[in-house]
């Protein structure tokens, strides 16, 4: 099973080497990397609190009601990071392919987390 915390920490050191590369190299505008790159961290930290009110309600039957309100709580953040990533993209001078470097690292996070996780499975464990 894939901890997210560890998620988060391979995507802030993803992060930071795909800024620090940015600022050397001029290939990518830093600030639209990190931009969306904290625009992905966000999300996933919000996804962590309501997943994990989805998992205390799933486990305790006197909190079935919270089950109703984090899943809308998963289709308002959905709206909000839409919108958000709507207006960044118009109304600030982003960078879209830079962005979408920093939109991506998350990505990559997960699968390099998703990797390890399943290397350090004991044999015969699937």
């Amino acid at each position: 099973m894939v901890d997210l915390t560890r998620v988060a920490k391979i995507h802030v050191a993803l992060l930071t080497g795909a800024v620090v590369l940015a600022l050397a190299t001029r290939w990518m505008d830093a600030a639209s990397v990190l931009l969306g790159g904290a625009v992905m961290g966000l999300n996933l930290w919000l996804l962590r609190i309501i997943a994990g009110a989805l998992t205390g309600a799933a486990a305790d039957p006197q909190r079935q009601r919270q089950v109703g309100w984090a899943l809308g709580a998963i289709l308002l953040k959905f709206g909000l990071f839409l919108g958000l990533a709507a207006m960044l993209l118009w109304r600030l001078p982003v960078e879209g392919m830079s962005f979408a470097l920093g939109v991506t690292l998350l990505l990559v996070a997960c699968v390099i987390a998703a990797v390890q996780a399943g290397a350090a499975a004991p044999k015969g464990v699937s």
